[in-house]
């Protein structure tokens, strides 16, 4: 048997362990990951954007980063930006000030069915947002700097990388349609 270390095999590991965490957590607490995820991203975005516009042009941090061997400032905003959105994420969902309580119905297999679901997308969110920052993509100010880091070098190599790329707009859409068509569903099975 090859098995090789692949990008699509590490997306598809890393997307294993979001789902299956998500079916130990519960519905209600994958759900407060996903919101918690879309402010993580909002500002994460906002803080590397304000760190690369007024932190990494300093000489020392670039030395700094050119002895790690990564590149300039726009790839110290994208490091940033990833290293905020995973910290956000996780004191959000463990420390943050807000709980999140979905009525899930009486049918246990309607709510294993939405835990998966909102596992799923919470895995394809996380992923996306990542994917988008090491892009070099902005979601504060729509622009696309691509930094020496950026993904588009490697993500031809990549089919599942290129799709989760091509459709970003899907995986952030899709966790508020699933929101919102449970809450319908859950008032219907109640």
């Amino acid at each position: 048997m090859d098995l090789r270390l692949t990008w699509d095999l590490f997306m598809l590991v890393f997307f294993g362990i979001i789902i299956a965490y998500s079916f130990i957590l519960g519905k209600d607490a994958t759900l407060k990951i996903i919101l918690g995820t879309y402010a993580s991203a909002l500002a994460a975005d906002a803080a590397g954007n304000l760190f690369g516009k007024y932190f990494a042009t300093s000489k020392t941090f670039l030395s700094g980063m050119a002895s790690l061997g990564l590149g300039g400032e726009k790839d110290a905003a994208i490091i940033v930006k990833v290293i905020i959105f995973i910290t956000l994420v996780i004191l959000l969902t463990v420390r943050g000030a807000f709980t999140v309580e979905a009525h899930g119905g009486r049918s246990s297999a309607m709510r294993v069915l939405f835990t998966g679901i909102y596992g799923f997308l919470s895995a394809a969110l996380i992923i996306s947002t990542i994917l988008m920052y090491v892009s070099g993509i902005s979601f504060i100010t729509g622009s696309f700097a691509p930094g020496a880091a950026s993904i588009m070098a490697f993500s031809g190599q990549s089919p599942f990388i290129q799709k989760m790329l091509d459709y970003y707009n899907v995986w952030f859409l899709a966790p508020v349609l699933a929101i919102v068509i449970s809450s319908f569903l859950s008032r219907r099975d109640e």
